[in-house]
């Protein structure tokens, strides 16, 4: 994270904010004007209320203009929040807003607590009333229904923001005929973010699959056990070469490196996707199938 927070902060001095939009080498529409936010002003959003998502993440929410404004983002992109620090420096950082399109009023971010994250600890000690700024959005890929038959989702904690903010653009389109499956790891039963709405989205619709792994399990666990695996891989996820199928891959640092390898972060730049490693290189997929949150 601190390698991320330096590349980041480093290329928003340097402007490079939009080039982002273009980071799979397709043009995606990232007009301001079709969206809740602006790529190229800091815009203020001021705190409604706060709850806890667990027992260090904090699930927040934020006013739009009005409370008929909806709110309208790409499904594959990111927003970058910018806050004083304890020394009253700026701090900033990306995330992943949870908000479904056209929601009236208000956005959500869900934020864990990390000491060694200056922007998201200070998001998250946040007061309803105060102002956070936002700029955005910076698309990662532009996602259009049915541009693959099936895609596979790996995440860990609150790397989920990513996975379902496209999986709500996925399943409320019933003309999307996208098959996706998430395994979705945490330490404890606890930890789970979205837990319910990500069972919700799997008891209603018939082209989505969750399995949860758990490295603590309680009494009667019926899901996965240990962090996700090659075995977990093989049963829920596209197989290596498989036409039409992507492999989406959302986590803190170790999960990433064990599974496909981090991203690449050039100095002055923003993050890059980075050559594919780990389990899922050892098992024979692809760079082009493998995307890395």
């Amino acid at each position: 994270m601190a390698r991320f927070v330096a590349s980041f902060a480093a290329a928003a001095a340097a402007g490079a904010f939009g080039a982002v939009c273009h980071s799979n080498g397709a043009a995606a529409d990232c007009s301001p004007n079709q969206s809740t936010f602006s790529q190229n002003d800091f815009r203020a959003f001021k705190l409604l209320s706060s709850r806890y998502e667990s027992a260090d993440t904090r699930r927040l929410y934020f006013a739009l203009e009005t409370a008929d404004t909806p709110f309208v983002m790409p499904a594959a992109a990111c927003v970058i929040v910018k806050l004083k620090d304890a020394e009253g420096n700026d701090a900033m950082r990306p995330f992943t807003p949870i908000t479904a399109n056209h929601t009236k009023g208000h956005f959500e971010i869900i934020v864990k607590k990390n000491l060694k994250d200056k922007a998201g600890n200070e998001l998250f000690q946040l007061r309803p009333g105060e102002e956070l700024l936002v700029k955005g959005p910076f698309e990662k890929f532009a996602y259009k229904a049915n541009m693959w038959k099936n895609v596979g989702m790996l995440a860990s904690g609150t790397g989920v923001a990513p996975m379902y903010r496209l999986l709500q653009e996925i399943l409320a389109n019933p003309r999307d005929k996208t098959h996706v499956s998430l395994v979705y790891g945490n330490e404890k039963r606890a930890d789970i973010l979205l837990a319910n709405e990500l069972r919700l989205m799997q008891e209603t619709y018939n082209n989505f699959n969750l399995y949860l792994t758990l490295q603590e399990v309680p009494p009667r666990w019926l899901g996965g056990i240990g962090r996700i695996n090659e075995a977990m891989i093989r049963t829920f996820m596209p197989k290596p070469g498989e036409k039409y199928s992507k492999i989406l891959v959302s986590g803190p640092p170790v999960m990433m490196r064990e599974l496909a390898g981090e991203r690449v972060f050039p100095e002055g730049k923003l993050p890059e996707q980075g050559p594919l490693k780990g389990l899922l290189k050892d098992m024979g997929y692809s760079e082009g199938q493998v995307f890395k949150f």
